[in-house]
């Protein structure tokens, strides 16, 4: 085989500008497939907790009560309001302040008319599905793990 020249491995610019140019993309590639979706503000995260507590509460009582068929409409709820209950706890909020802020939320909601509930409830309901679907796995993981152990704790109550 013959050996190349250093001539002709370089074509339009010098040898390190492709040493850059690859730099340069690698970093931008990177920070694209890093980039996060927006994250939901703490008081909207609250707003659609109480809003989908609300939705889950009549098929969770149907679930203490041992009704089994109320548990597949209630665990998307579920995980959808574990969505939310997770992207706050990694913004810094803790127990107390989350309790404060969903108390706050639900006394909010509570004047709202039915039709205006459902409205939030349903772009809730799809967003905290997307908050699911955008997550790590193990953020993911962790999600099912806890709507799983409400979910027992519901049937235990019967």
């Amino acid at each position: 085989m013959r050996a190349m020249s250093r001539r002709s491995t370089t074509f339009l610019l010098p040898q390190w500008h492709y040493g850059a140019g690859i730099v340069v993309a690698t970093g931008l590639l990177c920070s694209l497939a890093w980039a996060e979706p927006s994250v939901p503000t703490i008081a909207h995260c609250a707003e659609c907790v109480a809003a989908l507590k609300a939705r889950g509460e009549p098929l969770a009582q149907r679930v203490k009560r041992g009704d089994a068929t109320a548990e597949a409409p209630l665990m998307p709820i579920v995980k959808a309001s574990f969505s939310f209950i997770g992207t706050v706890y990694k913004q810094g909020v803790r127990s107390p302040q989350a309790e404060e802020l969903l108390r706050s939320a639900e006394k909010a909601q509570a004047d709202l008319p039915p039709d205006d509930l459902v409205k939030l409830q349903d772009a809730c309901q799809i967003e905290g599905d997307q908050l699911l679907k955008d997550a790590n796995f193990f953020e993911q993981a962790f999600v099912n793990h806890m709507a799983r152990m409400r979910m027992d704790r519901l049937r235990r109550k019967h």
